[in-house]
């Protein structure tokens, strides 16, 4: 039990000492409103995009309904930490895709798996979209290593036919 608290400990040091504070504080309330989005039925957490810049929240991507767009930028200001929402979303309710159901189901199949990849591999701020097989990614990441990682997964998932890859590395 000792070592776990020294080697916790050593990692927190690390953490403050190697990042800067807004950053981490940025991805832990990206990663919150997130999973707050992921969670609540009546947003589609799939079509909704975060990112946070010294507490600022921005909310992009397309959702059928206002209500959906509302509750949305609700959830970003109840979250700790938020200290303004910059609310991007659109409303686009007679938006069709092959299905008749705002986005093709394929598309829809290729940015889930894309992006349970990146929460399995610890990948964040890359924000993805799909369009007709089409991947683009845009968003702030910590590193190289994580740019170059984020279109190795979108590359590698069954169905996509390019990657334009439009991540910016935090420096």
């Amino acid at each position: 039990m000792r070592i776990l608290l020294i080697t916790l400990a050593a990692l927190a040091l690390l953490a403050t000492v190697n990042c800067e504070r807004r950053n981490i504080a940025d991805s832990a309330i990206t990663a919150q409103v997130k999973s707050k989005l992921a969670v609540e039925p009546e947003t589609d957490s799939l079509k909704i995009n975060v990112e946070t810049n010294n507490g600022a929240v921005t909310l992009t991507g397309t959702v059928p309904t206002q209500a959906e767009k509302a509750q949305a930028e609700q959830i970003a200001r109840n979250t700790e930490g938020v200290t303004r929402v910059i609310n991007n979303i659109t409303v686009a309710s007679n938006s069709t895709g092959e299905n008749g159901a705002g986005v093709a189901a394929e598309d829809l199949m290729i940015l889930s798996k894309i992006r349970a990849r990146y929460v399995a591999e610890g990948i964040v701020g890359a924000n993805v979209e799909v369009k007709d097989g089409v991947v683009t990614l845009k968003g702030n990441v910590k590193n190289a290593q994580s740019k170059i990682r984020a279109e190795s997964i979108a590359r590698a998932t069954s169905g996509v036919k390019n990657v334009d890859n439009l991540i910016v590395v935090n420096q």
